[in-house]
């Protein structure tokens, strides 16, 4: 049989960049360049219409960015899913250790204290901290005591799946530990299992509200590891007049950020139909 040529890429010879993720990167630049501390991460779950309570209901077919204040969403990260996510994220860890370094996805279960304070800084800056202790021996974690800010978000709609998701951006400035006088005006507890590849990490968390009558919270999310270092990186691509209209690590990272939520939202999906057969 006389092989077929492959066909062309395009009438110009090249693919068109991926759109999705260039719109979702610049986002992220925008807001996040000239902050330090920088945290970006993707939390699975679900938008709902706060007319209706119940999940957003489109006319898209496919992954689409909303705006949230617009349509009068709200985002629910509770996971009812958390053992299924555990099986298959343990059994990518057993699948990858055969594979060389760089490969091979690591695990590690925490189980943390979050205690929350309001307090003046010397500035008369108000400020809310959290301050992060080990469950076990009720040790400050190292890095563990932070003034967290939200600078903002992006809903990602997913009709075609069981669950949408959100990507945050936020600053986690290091600060001195609140005096011991101060009571903390909230905590939780959390039990997390956390799964690494390369510079990415999943958690996997259980929520409870000690002294608090409700069920756990269940989170999935994905974290940017260095997510400083990758904005410098973005920042010298910039700075070296590199055109926009090329592809740079930048972007290439924030894809993978992308397909790691869409793998694992898209593998909820393949249990959901294994456990309830059409």
């Amino acid at each position: 049989m006389e092989e077929r040529q492959a066909p062309a890429r395009s009438l110009f010879g090249v693919d068109p960049m991926d759109e999705f993720s260039v719109f979702v990167s610049d986002w992220i630049w925008e807001r996040a360049q000239g902050q330090s501390h920088i945290e970006i991460e993707a939390k699975v779950g679900t938008l709902i219409d706060r007319h209706t309570n119940m999940r957003l209901q489109l006319p898209v077919f496919t992954e689409t960015v909303i705006d949230a204040r617009a349509l009068g969403v709200r985002f629910e990260s509770n996971m009812p899913m958390h053992q299924n996510f555990n099986q298959l994220l343990n059994e990518l860890v057993q699948y990858s250790s055969g594979m060389y370094e760089g490969q091979r996805v690591s695990y590690k279960h925490v189980r943390e204290t979050d205690s929350f304070y309001d307090e003046v800084l010397p500035t008369g800056e108000n400020v809310h901290l959290r301050v992060t202790r080990d469950s076990q021996t009720q040790q400050i974690k190292p890095g563990g005591v932070v003034a967290k800010k939200r600078i903002d978000d992006l809903n990602i709609y997913c009709p075609m799946r069981m669950y949408d998701y959100r990507i945050s951006i936020s600053t986690e400035t290091p600060m001195p530990r609140p005096p011991e006088s101060s009571a903390p005006t909230f905590v939780r507890e959390k039990d997390r299992l956390s799964y690494a590849l390369q510079n990415f990490q999943v958690d996997l968390t259980q929520v409870t509200l000690p002294h608090r009558d409700q069920e756990p919270v269940h989170e999935l999310e994905v974290e940017i590891c260095q997510a400083d270092e990758l904005l410098r990186w973005a920042q010298y691509t910039c700075a070296s007049g590199e055109s926009r209209e090329e592809w740079t690590q930048f972007e290439d990272h924030i894809l993978v950020l992308l397909n790691n939520v869409r793998l694992l939202i898209r593998n909820a999906d393949n249990h959901a139909r294994e456990c309830h057969p059409v």
